[in-house]
């Protein structure tokens, strides 16, 4: 049974290595569909607004972790990707917690402050079909 155990320690550990070979972005990745399931769980109108904060809480600690694990990620400080390149250009909408900590904001009210999105917007929409 030990020996069953240790190859399949071994299987996974090679295929998870090829992997991360392959694609070095891959932490970046998975932080931007994280990001997009905040996002999308902000803007959902089927939410009731304990469960919209609730979920949003769940995401802000699961997108603290992850953007965490990219600033450090060596294998993106090296790359000349652009998915790289611009991600760490755009730093406050890339790294939402991080940057709206700074500003003590929480992530969604970060992004929300960079698309521009605030009562003053809100106000002064107009409603109606676009042409």
């Amino acid at each position: 049974m030990n020996v069953l155990k240790l190859v399949c320690v071994t299987l996974i550990t090679l295929v998870s290595t090829s992997v991360l070979a392959i694609d070095p972005a891959l932490s970046l990745k998975n932080l931007e569909r994280e990001r997009a399931a905040l996002i999308n769980d902000l803007l959902s109108p089927s939410l009731m607004l304990q469960e919209r904060l609730n979920l949003l809480n769940k995401r802000q600690q699961h997108l603290t972790d992850m953007e965490r694990m990219v600033m450090r990620d060596e294998r993106l400080l090296n790359s000349d990707s652009t998915i790289v390149m611009r991600a760490f250009n755009e730093y406050e909408t890339t790294f939402l917690v991080h940057a709206g900590a700074e500003k003590s904001l929480s992530a969604a009210q970060q992004w929300l402050d960079q698309v521009n999105f605030n009562n003053e917007a809100i106000l002064n929409a107009r409603v109606g079909f676009r042409k």
